[in-house]
Protein backbone atom coordinates (compact mmCIF):
# COMPACT_ATOMS: atom_id res chain seq x y z
CA UNK A 1 0.00 0.00 0.00
CA UNK A 2 2.53 2.33 1.11
CA UNK A 3 4.47 1.64 -2.29
CA UNK A 4 1.12 2.23 -4.25
CA UNK A 5 0.37 5.61 -2.85
CA UNK A 6 3.90 6.73 -3.46
CA UNK A 7 3.48 5.85 -6.75
CA UNK A 8 0.20 7.50 -7.25
CA UNK A 9 1.38 10.84 -5.70
CA UNK A 10 4.88 10.63 -7.49
CA UNK A 11 2.76 10.20 -10.63
CA UNK A 12 0.73 13.12 -10.18
CA UNK A 13 3.53 15.30 -9.37
CA UNK A 14 5.01 14.10 -12.63
CA UNK A 15 1.86 15.56 -14.44
CA UNK A 16 1.90 18.59 -12.83
CA UNK A 17 5.55 18.94 -14.11
CA UNK A 18 4.96 17.98 -17.82
CA UNK A 19 1.80 19.30 -18.03
CA UNK A 20 0.39 17.22 -20.67
CA UNK A 21 -3.33 18.13 -22.54
CA UNK A 22 -5.13 16.27 -20.86
CA UNK A 23 -9.00 16.96 -19.63
CA UNK A 24 -9.35 18.81 -16.03
CA UNK A 25 -11.61 16.06 -15.14
CA UNK A 26 -8.51 13.55 -15.82
CA UNK A 27 -5.59 15.74 -13.63
CA UNK A 28 -8.62 15.81 -10.55
CA UNK A 29 -9.12 12.15 -11.04
CA UNK A 30 -5.41 11.75 -10.35
CA UNK A 31 -4.89 14.43 -7.28
CA UNK A 32 -7.43 12.36 -5.78
CA UNK A 33 -6.23 9.11 -6.09
CA UNK A 34 -4.02 9.04 -3.66
CA UNK A 35 -6.33 9.80 -0.88
CA UNK A 36 -8.91 7.75 -2.20
CA UNK A 37 -5.59 5.18 -1.54
CA UNK A 38 -5.75 6.18 2.15
CA UNK A 39 -9.42 5.64 2.65
CA UNK A 40 -8.77 2.02 1.30
CA UNK A 41 -5.81 1.41 3.88
CA UNK A 42 -8.13 2.76 6.64
CA UNK A 43 -11.22 0.19 5.36
CA UNK A 44 -8.33 -2.86 5.26
CA UNK A 45 -7.77 -1.76 8.71
CA UNK A 46 -11.45 -1.85 10.22
CA UNK A 47 -11.12 -4.39 12.59
CA UNK A 48 -8.17 -3.01 14.37
CA UNK A 49 -9.15 0.60 15.14
CA UNK A 50 -11.42 2.02 17.69
CA UNK A 51 -15.12 2.67 16.03
CA UNK A 52 -14.51 6.68 16.13
CA UNK A 53 -11.40 6.75 14.99
CA UNK A 54 -12.45 4.52 12.08
CA UNK A 55 -15.44 6.60 10.53
CA UNK A 56 -13.66 10.14 11.88
CA UNK A 57 -10.70 9.51 9.61
CA UNK A 58 -12.86 8.51 6.40
CA UNK A 59 -15.06 11.68 6.96
CA UNK A 60 -11.97 13.93 7.27
CA UNK A 61 -10.16 11.77 4.02
CA UNK A 62 -13.49 12.31 2.35
CA UNK A 63 -13.99 15.99 2.82
CA UNK A 64 -10.07 16.17 1.82
CA UNK A 65 -10.52 14.60 -1.74
CA UNK A 66 -13.55 16.55 -1.63
CA UNK A 67 -11.56 19.78 -1.37
CA UNK A 68 -8.90 18.52 -3.83
CA UNK A 69 -11.13 19.02 -6.20
CA UNK A 70 -12.84 22.18 -5.82
CA UNK A 71 -9.50 24.01 -5.45
CA UNK A 72 -8.19 22.25 -8.47
CA UNK A 73 -11.09 23.88 -10.58
CA UNK A 74 -9.60 27.55 -8.67
CA UNK A 75 -12.57 30.12 -9.25
CA UNK A 76 -13.27 32.32 -6.64
CA UNK A 77 -16.98 30.39 -4.40
CA UNK A 78 -15.42 27.18 -5.45
CA UNK A 79 -11.95 28.21 -3.65
CA UNK A 80 -14.37 28.81 -0.77
CA UNK A 81 -15.56 25.57 -0.86
CA UNK A 82 -12.63 23.96 -0.89
CA UNK A 83 -11.44 25.77 2.46
CA UNK A 84 -14.45 25.01 3.57
CA UNK A 85 -13.82 20.96 2.85
CA UNK A 86 -10.92 21.12 4.55
CA UNK A 87 -12.04 23.05 7.48
CA UNK A 88 -14.37 19.82 7.89
CA UNK A 89 -11.33 17.52 7.46
CA UNK A 90 -9.07 19.45 9.61
CA UNK A 91 -12.04 18.99 12.11
CA UNK A 92 -12.58 15.77 11.56
CA UNK A 93 -8.97 14.86 12.40
CA UNK A 94 -9.26 17.04 15.55
CA UNK A 95 -12.21 15.01 17.07
CA UNK A 96 -9.70 11.96 16.75
CA UNK A 97 -7.17 13.01 18.40
CA UNK A 98 -9.54 13.38 21.43
CA UNK A 99 -9.04 13.22 24.61
CA UNK A 100 -6.07 15.44 24.99
CA UNK A 101 -3.32 14.04 27.25
CA UNK A 102 -0.68 16.56 28.18
CA UNK A 103 -1.56 20.50 26.77
CA UNK A 104 1.83 22.01 25.29
CA UNK A 105 2.09 25.53 25.86
CA UNK A 106 5.03 25.52 24.16
CA UNK A 107 3.72 24.03 21.01
CA UNK A 108 0.37 26.75 20.91
CA UNK A 109 2.86 29.18 21.16
CA UNK A 110 4.72 28.44 18.25
CA UNK A 111 2.04 27.68 16.02
CA UNK A 112 0.20 30.35 16.95
CA UNK A 113 3.43 33.08 16.23
CA UNK A 114 3.82 30.76 12.92
CA UNK A 115 -0.12 31.59 12.34
CA UNK A 116 0.19 35.35 12.86
CA UNK A 117 3.43 36.23 10.71
CA UNK A 118 2.04 34.34 7.79
CA UNK A 119 -2.01 36.06 8.17
CA UNK A 120 0.20 39.58 8.22
CA UNK A 121 1.74 38.83 4.80
CA UNK A 122 -1.56 37.60 3.36
CA UNK A 123 -3.48 40.48 5.19
CA UNK A 124 -3.46 42.93 2.77
CA UNK A 125 -4.71 41.06 -0.22
CA UNK A 126 -7.45 38.54 1.07
CA UNK A 127 -10.42 41.43 0.85
CA UNK A 128 -13.68 39.21 1.09
CA UNK A 129 -11.46 36.06 1.84
CA UNK A 130 -10.13 36.93 4.96
CA UNK A 131 -13.21 35.71 7.35
CA UNK A 132 -12.77 32.25 5.56
CA UNK A 133 -8.97 32.38 5.84
CA UNK A 134 -9.01 33.44 9.14
CA UNK A 135 -11.02 30.11 10.36
CA UNK A 136 -9.31 28.20 8.24
CA UNK A 137 -5.78 29.11 10.29
CA UNK A 138 -7.12 28.99 13.42
CA UNK A 139 -8.39 25.05 12.31
CA UNK A 140 -5.19 24.32 11.34
CA UNK A 141 -3.26 25.70 13.64
CA UNK A 142 -5.03 24.16 16.42
CA UNK A 143 -4.84 20.21 14.19
CA UNK A 144 -1.56 20.74 13.89
CA UNK A 145 -0.85 21.76 17.82
CA UNK A 146 -3.14 18.74 19.10
CA UNK A 147 -0.82 16.04 17.70
CA UNK A 148 1.66 17.28 20.34
CA UNK A 149 -1.01 16.47 22.70
CA UNK A 150 -3.37 13.65 22.03
CA UNK A 151 -3.17 10.57 24.00
CA UNK A 152 -2.48 8.99 20.44
CA UNK A 153 0.35 11.16 19.64
CA UNK A 154 3.42 9.77 17.81
CA UNK A 155 6.53 10.70 15.36
CA UNK A 156 3.98 10.43 12.20
CA UNK A 157 1.52 12.43 13.48
CA UNK A 158 3.62 15.25 14.46
CA UNK A 159 5.10 15.39 11.21
CA UNK A 160 2.09 14.98 9.15
CA UNK A 161 0.47 18.21 11.35
CA UNK A 162 3.69 20.45 10.66
CA UNK A 163 3.96 19.37 6.93
CA UNK A 164 0.17 20.18 6.38
CA UNK A 165 0.95 23.71 7.97
CA UNK A 166 3.69 23.93 5.58
CA UNK A 167 1.48 22.95 2.41
CA UNK A 168 -1.12 25.00 3.37
CA UNK A 169 1.24 28.25 4.06
CA UNK A 170 3.15 27.58 0.64
CA UNK A 171 -0.67 27.53 -0.77
CA UNK A 172 -1.59 30.75 0.86
CA UNK A 173 1.60 32.52 0.13
CA UNK A 174 1.60 31.96 -3.72
CA UNK A 175 -2.07 32.92 -3.50
CA UNK A 176 -2.24 35.79 -1.62
CA UNK A 177 1.08 36.84 -1.38
CA UNK A 178 3.58 36.34 -4.00
CA UNK A 179 3.63 33.90 -7.02
CA UNK A 180 5.97 30.94 -6.02
CA UNK A 181 8.21 29.51 -8.21
CA UNK A 182 6.90 25.14 -9.22
CA UNK A 183 4.80 26.24 -6.03
CA UNK A 184 1.93 23.65 -6.80
CA UNK A 185 4.62 20.99 -6.82
CA UNK A 186 5.89 21.69 -3.43
CA UNK A 187 2.15 22.46 -2.12
CA UNK A 188 1.26 18.51 -3.49
CA UNK A 189 4.45 16.76 -2.27
CA UNK A 190 3.99 18.09 0.93
CA UNK A 191 0.78 17.70 0.90
CA UNK A 192 -0.02 13.81 0.14
CA UNK A 193 3.49 14.06 3.17
CA UNK A 194 1.08 15.30 5.74
CA UNK A 195 -1.92 13.01 4.74
CA UNK A 196 0.03 9.72 4.44
CA UNK A 197 1.79 10.68 8.06
CA UNK A 198 -0.94 11.67 9.63
CA UNK A 199 -3.57 8.15 8.66
CA UNK A 200 -0.70 6.21 9.41
CA UNK A 201 -0.27 8.13 12.92
CA UNK A 202 -3.49 7.52 13.79
CA UNK A 203 -3.54 3.81 12.72
CA UNK A 204 -0.39 3.19 14.18
CA UNK A 205 -1.95 4.91 17.86
CA UNK A 206 -5.05 3.44 17.61
CA UNK A 207 -4.22 -0.34 16.30
CA UNK A 208 -2.35 -0.13 20.16
CA UNK A 209 -4.78 1.00 22.36
CA UNK A 210 -7.85 -0.53 20.71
Amino acid sequence: MNILFLTLSTFYIALLLLQPALPQPFLELFKTLPIGLLIVMVLKRRSQVQNRTFITLLFALSFSALGDVLLALDTGQLFIGGLAAFFISHTFYIITMLPIKNWRLDVVLLYLFLAIIVFCLFYPNLNDMLVPVLFYMLVLTIMASLTWMTDKSNGFLVLGGAVFVISDSILGLNRFYLEIAHADIAIMITYYIAQFCLVTGFLQATSKHK
